[in-house]
Protein backbone atom coordinates (compact mmCIF):
# COMPACT_ATOMS: atom_id res chain seq x y z
CA UNK A 1 0.00 0.00 0.00
CA UNK A 2 1.40 3.51 -0.88
CA UNK A 3 1.27 6.75 2.05
CA UNK A 4 1.68 10.29 1.21
CA UNK A 5 3.97 11.87 3.13
CA UNK A 6 4.32 15.68 2.88
CA UNK A 7 8.86 15.66 2.55
CA UNK A 8 9.65 18.24 0.08
CA UNK A 9 13.67 17.39 -0.73
CA UNK A 10 13.53 20.21 -3.48
CA UNK A 11 11.27 22.97 -2.97
CA UNK A 12 8.02 22.16 -5.42
CA UNK A 13 8.31 18.43 -5.86
CA UNK A 14 5.96 16.00 -4.48
CA UNK A 15 7.22 12.56 -3.18
CA UNK A 16 4.68 9.74 -2.15
CA UNK A 17 6.79 7.02 -0.53
CA UNK A 18 5.70 3.39 0.59
CA UNK A 19 6.21 2.76 4.35
CA UNK A 20 9.49 0.57 4.10
CA UNK A 21 10.75 3.48 2.05
CA UNK A 22 11.69 1.09 -0.86
CA UNK A 23 9.49 3.05 -3.54
CA UNK A 24 9.76 7.13 -3.91
CA UNK A 25 8.00 8.65 -6.58
CA UNK A 26 8.69 12.45 -6.96
CA UNK A 27 7.50 15.11 -9.58
CA UNK A 28 10.05 17.86 -10.67
CA UNK A 29 9.75 21.25 -12.48
CA UNK A 30 12.44 21.19 -14.39
CA UNK A 31 15.99 19.96 -15.62
CA UNK A 32 17.84 21.15 -13.04
CA UNK A 33 15.61 19.83 -10.14
CA UNK A 34 15.97 16.35 -12.22
CA UNK A 35 19.74 17.04 -11.92
CA UNK A 36 19.24 18.21 -8.18
CA UNK A 37 17.49 14.60 -7.68
CA UNK A 38 19.71 12.30 -9.58
CA UNK A 39 22.76 13.90 -7.43
CA UNK A 40 21.13 13.25 -4.55
CA UNK A 41 20.13 10.06 -5.02
CA UNK A 42 23.61 8.72 -6.48
CA UNK A 43 25.65 10.46 -3.38
CA UNK A 44 23.06 8.41 -1.29
CA UNK A 45 23.87 5.11 -2.76
CA UNK A 46 27.49 5.96 -3.27
CA UNK A 47 28.56 4.05 -0.12
CA UNK A 48 26.85 0.86 -1.26
CA UNK A 49 29.70 -0.01 -4.18
CA UNK A 50 26.82 -1.27 -6.51
CA UNK A 51 25.59 0.21 -9.36
CA UNK A 52 22.74 3.19 -9.75
CA UNK A 53 20.94 2.27 -12.46
CA UNK A 54 19.36 5.30 -14.99
CA UNK A 55 16.19 3.80 -16.93
CA UNK A 56 15.42 6.61 -20.09
CA UNK A 57 17.39 9.66 -17.95
CA UNK A 58 16.86 12.98 -19.19
CA UNK A 59 20.23 13.74 -21.19
CA UNK A 60 20.86 17.12 -19.95
CA UNK A 61 19.65 16.44 -16.70
CA UNK A 62 22.87 14.04 -16.68
CA UNK A 63 25.22 16.76 -18.35
CA UNK A 64 24.22 18.93 -15.47
CA UNK A 65 25.01 16.32 -13.06
CA UNK A 66 28.29 15.40 -14.14
CA UNK A 67 29.61 19.30 -14.15
CA UNK A 68 27.92 20.81 -11.45
CA UNK A 69 28.21 17.60 -8.73
CA UNK A 70 30.77 15.79 -7.24
CA UNK A 71 29.36 12.09 -8.72
CA UNK A 72 31.65 9.27 -9.47
CA UNK A 73 30.12 7.75 -13.62
CA UNK A 74 32.17 4.82 -12.92
CA UNK A 75 29.20 3.46 -10.74
CA UNK A 76 26.31 4.39 -13.04
CA UNK A 77 24.97 2.51 -15.84
CA UNK A 78 21.83 4.16 -18.08
CA UNK A 79 19.61 2.57 -20.41
CA UNK A 80 17.13 4.06 -22.82
CA UNK A 81 14.20 2.52 -24.10
CA UNK A 82 13.32 4.11 -27.79
CA UNK A 83 9.45 3.19 -27.90
CA UNK A 84 7.58 6.05 -26.67
CA UNK A 85 3.59 7.05 -26.72
CA UNK A 86 2.62 10.56 -27.00
CA UNK A 87 6.36 11.87 -25.18
CA UNK A 88 5.55 9.20 -22.22
CA UNK A 89 7.92 6.02 -22.87
CA UNK A 90 6.54 2.89 -21.54
CA UNK A 91 9.13 0.55 -19.73
CA UNK A 92 8.64 -2.89 -19.50
CA UNK A 93 7.32 -3.29 -15.81
CA UNK A 94 9.01 -7.17 -15.93
CA UNK A 95 12.79 -5.65 -16.73
CA UNK A 96 12.18 -3.44 -14.34
CA UNK A 97 10.98 -5.94 -11.62
CA UNK A 98 13.64 -8.63 -12.67
CA UNK A 99 16.81 -5.94 -11.88
CA UNK A 100 14.90 -4.27 -8.96
CA UNK A 101 14.82 -8.24 -7.38
CA UNK A 102 18.22 -9.12 -8.29
CA UNK A 103 19.48 -7.04 -6.08
CA UNK A 104 22.61 -5.79 -8.02
CA UNK A 105 22.25 -2.53 -8.22
CA UNK A 106 21.96 -0.18 -5.08
CA UNK A 107 19.09 2.23 -6.26
CA UNK A 108 17.10 2.01 -9.91
CA UNK A 109 15.99 5.42 -11.22
CA UNK A 110 13.14 5.28 -13.75
CA UNK A 111 11.81 8.83 -15.66
CA UNK A 112 9.17 10.13 -17.09
CA UNK A 113 7.44 6.42 -17.44
CA UNK A 114 3.79 5.73 -16.13
CA UNK A 115 2.61 2.67 -14.37
CA UNK A 116 -0.70 1.87 -12.85
CA UNK A 117 -1.22 1.74 -8.99
CA UNK A 118 -0.90 -2.54 -8.82
CA UNK A 119 2.18 -1.64 -11.38
CA UNK A 120 4.13 0.15 -8.78
CA UNK A 121 2.85 -2.35 -5.84
CA UNK A 122 4.77 -4.91 -7.82
CA UNK A 123 7.66 -2.43 -8.51
CA UNK A 124 7.27 -2.23 -4.49
CA UNK A 125 7.43 -5.43 -3.87
CA UNK A 126 10.47 -6.41 -6.39
CA UNK A 127 12.63 -3.92 -4.76
CA UNK A 128 11.92 -5.24 -0.97
CA UNK A 129 13.23 -8.35 -2.56
CA UNK A 130 16.25 -7.22 -3.86
CA UNK A 131 16.88 -4.48 -1.50
CA UNK A 132 17.50 -2.11 -4.05
CA UNK A 133 15.70 1.43 -3.79
CA UNK A 134 13.07 2.21 -6.30
CA UNK A 135 13.01 6.08 -7.54
CA UNK A 136 10.15 6.95 -10.02
CA UNK A 137 10.74 10.33 -11.59
CA UNK A 138 8.64 12.53 -13.48
CA UNK A 139 9.18 15.56 -14.68
CA UNK A 140 6.57 17.75 -14.93
CA UNK A 141 8.00 20.42 -17.54
CA UNK A 142 8.51 17.46 -20.38
CA UNK A 143 4.55 18.06 -20.77
CA UNK A 144 3.63 14.97 -18.99
CA UNK A 145 0.69 14.14 -15.98
CA UNK A 146 2.43 14.43 -12.84
CA UNK A 147 3.53 10.78 -11.12
CA UNK A 148 0.35 12.17 -7.71
CA UNK A 149 -2.06 13.02 -10.58
CA UNK A 150 -1.70 10.51 -13.41
CA UNK A 151 -4.71 8.82 -15.15
CA UNK A 152 -4.17 5.47 -16.48
CA UNK A 153 -6.03 3.81 -19.09
CA UNK A 154 -6.12 -0.11 -20.20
Amino acid sequence: MISINNINIINNSTNISTRANWLQLTDVNNNLELSTQYAHICQQHKQQKKWVLFINPEESSIEQLAHTHDIDASKILMVNYKNSIKGNIRVELAHIKSVLSKGNCSAVIVSNSSFATQEIAQLESSAKKGETRCFLLKNTASGNYPLSSQRVMH
